[in-house]
């Protein structure tokens, strides 16, 4: 995707507002068209972090830099009617997206790389200088991990994200995850010219 795109995209986000100031962390989820870059829907939600996102921050603070948060998760089913959503539970990690997802007919989840590095911002400037992380990452493909196909011509609805470490970036098998949401959203389709893009913040306080 070109650097224009993602700058108009960053602007769009950055002038919208959808509360949340007093939330420590929180997901954007959005449609876009993929010529124009202008937001054609867009939701915000909370997130739970599971137990496996201790272990994430644990060897990322120990130095261990291969714990990164990495990659998103884009999770969807392909169905004309609503999508089946399920009630997450913190002691579910990734096994969840390669196990429990892999048994499902219609659905399945893509594995995308953040685009660009994660941006440092200051939620309160008289206290901190960069104790909010932004991440970032736009839908690419047409299959998912489990082989199901990603498209509008199977009405393919992104109902839940998910923020990975990527510890071997060749392997979902490796992934830790970090955080997950589905909570306070409506569904959002694949549509024809459109991708879907994904901001996920937390902030430290």
């Amino acid at each position: 995707m070109n650097h224009e795109l993602i700058r108009k995209l960053e602007a769009q986000l950055e002038d919208i507002d959808l509360g949340g100031r007093d939330m420590v962390t929180w997901w954007r989820i959005f449609s876009f068209n993929e010529e124009t870059g202008i937001i054609k829907q867009m939701v915000a939600q909370s997130n739970i972090i599971p137990y496996q996102g201790a272990d994430v921050l644990a060897r990322v603070l120990s130095g261990n830099v291969n714990y990164k948060a990495a990659a998103m998760l884009f999770e969807f089913e392909n169905t004309a009617g609503v999508p089946t959503i399920p009630s997450p539970q913190r002691d579910e990690g990734i096994d969840y997206y390669l196990d429990d997802l892999a048994l499902s007919l219609t659905k399945d989840y893509l594995r995308i790389p953040l685009i660009i590095p994660a941006g440092f911002s200051s939620s309160d400037n008289d206290k901190y200088n960069g104790n909010q992380a932004t991440f970032f990452a736009i839908t690419s493909g047409t299959e998912g991990i489990h082989g199901r196909t990603f498209d509008h011509s199977v009405n393919s609805q992104v109902y839940g994200v998910g923020l990975v470490a990527t510890p071997t970036p060749t392997q979902s098998t490796s992934d830790l995850l970090f955080s997950r949401s589905y909570d306070g959203f409506d569904p959002v389709p694949k549509e024809a010219g459109y991708a879907i893009g994904a901001q996920y913040m937390i902030r430290f306080r």
